[in-house]
């Protein structure tokens, strides 16, 4: 194939095609990660119960008690994986700002070696 033929293809394609296939990719592992930490199922079920345990037998006062300390720790459980879903989507957001700044400079980079290359060959 020539060269000169190939290179306006492959640049048409890099910042057109690939990177529109780019931006699919991320959006879907961010999708990934919403559905791996099932955020709206942790929102709705913010206040229930952890791993929905209760008294069902004793005193109402007892019951409430361990209702509330059921619910509390649920909550704790339910925030902490907030944070850890947190986490995971800041930084896949880092990752994903890092490969489209990669994606958009690294042809500019592999020209600016090779420039370097033949200059190192021809210099000695």
């Amino acid at each position: 194939m020539n060269l000169l033929t190939f290179l306006p293809q492959y640049v048409l394609w890099h910042y057109s095609t690939a990177l529109v296939d780019l931006a699919r990719a991320v959006s879907n592992f961010f999708w990934f990660l919403w559905n791996f930490f099932s955020i709206e199922l942790l929102a709705r079920s913010f206040f229930v119960p952890w791993k929905r345990l209760g008294e069902a037998q004793g005193s109402l006062v007892g019951r409430a008690i361990v209702g509330i300390a059921m619910r509390g720790i649920g909550v704790v459980a339910r925030l902490a994986l907030f944070a850890v879903a947190l986490f995971a989507f800041i930084a896949a957001f880092f990752a994903a700002l890092t490969a489209f700044f990669l994606w958009f400079t690294l042809p500019f980079v592999i020209v600016f070696l090779i420039v370097i290359g033949v200059r190192s060959l021809f210099a000695i």
